[in-house]
């Protein structure tokens, strides 16, 4: 930009010359901007002096539109002052009238160049940044898939824990690895004492287990568990409870509530590498913490309703065997019986506890029989024997509406099923038995022989045996005889198990 025509129009000639430069002329600041579009340009050359609006004015107006553009100040009446004066504005260069045209290629080539290399540093400045804020997002996006991948283990985990037990000593265990801490400990609070007792550690001394480490509201954790909010610090000295856990350097303290009441504290000590907890940390502890929570509230749910359960089917066995005194105590006979010929088969933890619990009830379907039959101290008539028959049946329509698993329900119904089909309620034979019906059959029939009965005197323990051997492929299971008489034997009862069979009976009670 010019106001004198003919330096216009010379450099305008000279400057296309050059490698084809294409050129905007202007005579004026305000045509100048009119004409200006950032971007487009490679370079200004501007006069000092002019009317209206000086080259320095319209040097400021064009950087605040485009930063980068070079900008060379042309002028006649050259000063040190008005020099600096356009280079602390953002001037590239200065050009003092009359100039030839070689300074001004040199000129244009240098502040061209500069201003390439310029745009190429901001390009590359501005993929920089990309590429970080891809890796920012990136790291965050691997941080919520890890997050996430934490979630679901908990969440798995914890949904295969029975006990209460397991839970909690599964929240040191979860807390601990997930959060990297090198120390871990769950406290149970005593709503009695107030007293937080140690209930499962990682990290810590087992011994610190069953310990008080604290009183609620007194001492560090027990602030911690009465205040009902995450407590995060670094303790200088360690935290001492009940002289066996010791907490020092990076420490988080969690309540565990249930209906927003205090259940105990989540204690977790030395992060790896020396780093503190972090908001995160909280958020995965809580997590934690709240689906344990769910799982202890609904344990403790479901061990009451078992334990009113088992009472009133207690009740219900107690009351039918105070009406027969020959019968009293033979449900919890045949239970022990056929839980110890379980074990020495080597059966499963869940079919034995199965045994527990239905072994009991087996004959809890005779409440359903008469009196003057189930008490008859002669034989039994055809009829009356029918009667009694029924038994199994009933016992299983007593327990049908309960929460009972199919292993016990099968214990109550198929107890008398014979081995060659000749049982009752459903005449089933060999393998179509069920295994623990099988197994309390045996032991049913072996209390029943070795019990006195009103209608005839109890066979000795040998006699019993022989029994059991002879009516094995008959009535029983061969390979359940077999596995009752191996439990009779490690037992160390003295019972002759060589006794040769001499006839076949049915032995059931």
């Amino acid at each position: 930009m010019d106001d004198e025509p003919n330096i216009r129009e010379a450099l305008a000639e000279y400057l296309t010359s050059l490698n084809n430069h294409s050129l905007t002329t202007a005579a004026s600041g305000p045509e100048a901007l009119d004409k200006f579009q950032p971007g487009k340009f490679d370079c200004a050359f501007l006069d000092l002096k002019m009317p209206g609006m000086t080259g320095v004015e319209l040097l400021a107006q064009l950087k605040e539109k485009d930063k980068t553009l070079p900008v060379v100040i042309m002028t006649g009446f050259p000063s040190l002052d008005a020099a600096i004066d356009t280079m602390r504005q953002g001037a590239s260069d200065f050009l003092v009238k009359p100039f030839n045209l070689d300074q001004v290629k040199a000129t244009l080539e240098r502040v061209v160049r500069e201003h390439r290399l310029l745009q190429e540093n901001l390009r590359l400045s501005e993929r920089l940044k990309h590429q970080e804020r891809i890796e920012r997002l990136n790291q965050e996006l691997s941080r919520r898939v890890r997050e996430q991948q934490v979630l679901h283990q908990i969440s798995e985990s914890i949904d295969h824990m029975h006990t209460s037990e397991a839970i909690y000593q599964g929240i040191a265990d979860l807390s601990a690895t997930n959060l990297e801490a090198g120390k871990a400990s769950v406290l149970l609070l005593d709503p009695v004492s107030g007293q937080l007792v140690v209930i499962a550690v990682f990290g810590f001394p087992p011994e610190a287990v069953g310990q008080v480490a604290g009183k609620l509201g007194q001492g560090l954790f027990g602030k911690a568990a009465a205040g009902g909010k995450p407590v995060m610090g670094r303790l200088e000295t360690p935290e001492e409870g009940g002289g066996l856990l010791a907490v020092s350097g990076s420490l988080l303290c969690l309540p565990i509530m249930i209906h927003e009441q205090p259940l105990g504290l989540l204690v977790l000590g030395e992060k790896r590498g020396g780093l503190p907890f972090r908001g995160e940390d909280v958020f995965l502890s809580r997590f934690l913490l709240q689906k344990a929570a769910l799982s202890v509230e609904n344990i403790a749910l479901y061990e009451s309703m078992a334990s009113n359960l088992h009472s009133t089917l207690g009740a219900l066995v107690r009351a039918m065997e105070a009406k027969d005194p020959y019968t009293r105590q033979h449900s919890r006979r045949v239970t022990n019986l056929a839980v110890m010929t379980a074990e020495a088969m080597g059966l499963e933890a869940h079919q034995i506890e199965s045994l527990k619990f239905a072994g009991y009830l087996h004959d809890i379907g005779k409440i359903g029989i008469k009196d003057h039959i189930l008490l008859k101290e002669s034989k039994l008539t055809p009829a009356e024997y029918q009667e009694i028959k029924r038994h199994p049946a009933i016992g299983e329509s007593i327990v049908r509406a309960m929460d009972l698993s199919q292993d016990e329900r099968h214990i109550v119904r198929h107890h008398h099923e014979r081995w060659d089909g000749k049982g009752y309620p459903d005449r089933l034979q060999g393998k179509e038995i069920p295994l623990l019906a099988r197994l309390v059959a045996v032991a049913d029939a072996y209390d029943a022989m070795t019990s006195d009965r009103s209608y005839r005197a109890l066979r000795s323990m040998p006699q019993a045996v022989k029994e059991l051997k002879e009516c094995a492929g008959s009535q029983f299971d061969p390979a359940v005889v077999e596995g009752f008489l191996q439990m009779l034997e490690n037992c160390h009862w003295e019972i002759p198990l060589s006794t040769p069979p001499d006839s076949s009976q049915d032995t059931s009670s």
